[in-house]
């Protein structure tokens, strides 16, 4: 059921991929998403080689089934050295996002034999990977939480599918069934959830952040340069929504500063579980399918009924299209 290329090439049953999220996506999650038929992808924004290399051993102790790995190029120095541990612990599939990762790098796992797919959030990026030899691309809408580009994934998805002569995954507002199966209508050959897997079981978040994806709704999140210096959805907690008043009022620089300050002590990996203070932290990405998402559950659970509704939903339309077809109320006569 919805056997795609994309699930040869990457070795899995289903063409649902679990994308990597600092503060969320740890081995629990990565390996049940495997498990259950996924792809689990492991973060590596902000961690060291070591806890990379004990993370992978995590998850693969976790499941039988492909685990991989997300590069976020932050410099060619921590790429390649990112690149490297996955050659050197023969990870099968890496993506990368944020940034491109730069021929070296991807000529490095390449050669290995390693799958690598880039998250774009433009045609001029999907087709600048293309040439570097990447094997697909995931094409990410602005809907998405974390670093988002500017065009949303209804529109985006389609361009880059004719643009590349690559396997397209979608990424931005999926959260269930329908939006499953709105992107293999628009081309895509694959899916990969994030926002929606925030609030599973398995997430190694805190009770904060757990709690306000379930009580959000799609207008609760907003893009931000104040935590990263690049463009990120997040949850748009009070702090967030002062510095971007703030911003756009014109107020002055260490004004800015200030508020910037406030809203990176809230951010980063102590949204973990286990970290430092974890639940007092008040910051997270989020994409605004968060709106959908209402209670705790496992990830097995939200991949098998995001397969099942969407094979109802596809046999809905397909009777649908039969009724409607030239000739069709003749025929019942």
């Amino acid at each position: 059921m919805f056997h795609t290329e994309i699930c040869d090439l990457l070795g899995i049953r289903y063409p649902i991929l679990q994308g990597a999220m600092q503060g969320a996506g740890g081995p629990r999650l990565v390996a049940a998403t495997s498990q259950a038929g996924g792809l689990g992808i492991l973060p590596t924004f902000g961690g060291t080689e070591e806890a990379l290399r004990a993370d992978i051993e995590t998850a693969r102790g976790l499941t039988d089934k492909p685990v991989a790995v997300n590069i976020t190029p932050m410099g060619k120095a921590f790429t390649e050295s990112r690149a490297r541990i996955c050659v050197e612990m023969e990870v099968p599939i890496v993506t990368t996002g944020r940034a491109d990762p730069g021929e070296d790098a991807v000529g490095t796992m390449k050669d290995a034999g390693i799958k690598v797919i880039p998250v774009i959030p433009s045609v001029q990026h999907a087709l600048r990977v293309q040439a570097e030899g990447v094997d697909a691309v995931i094409a990410s809408g602005s809907e998405a939480g974390g670093h988002v580009g500017g065009v949303a994934t209804l529109a985006l998805v389609p361009q880059v599918v004719d643009a590349v002569d690559i396997p397209v995954l979608a990424a931005g507002g999926i959260g269930d069934g329908r939006g499953f199966l709105a992107m293999l209508a628009l081309g895509a050959v694959g899916v990969q959830l994030g926002t929606a897997l925030i609030a599973t079981e398995e997430a190694d978040v805190s009770d904060w952040y757990r709690n306000a994806i379930l009580e959000m709704q799609a207008t609760d999140t907003i893009v931000t340069t104040a935590l990263t210096g690049a463009t990120v959805r997040c949850i748009a907690t009070p702090e967030i929504r002062a510095y971007e008043e703030a911003r756009l009022s014109g107020a002055p620089k260490q004004e800015l500063q200030r508020l910037r300050q406030i809203t990176r002590q809230n951010h980063g990996h102590a949204d973990r579980v286990g970290g430092a203070d974890s639940n007092e932290r008040r910051q997270g990405a989020a994409g605004q399918v968060a709106g959908l998402i209402t209670r705790v559950r496992p990830t097995a659970e939200i991949i098998e009924h995001m397969i099942q509704d969407a094979a109802a939903l596809s046999n809905g339309l397909a009777d649908l299209a039969q009724a409607s077809a030239p000739g069709a109320e003749r025929a019942a006569e």
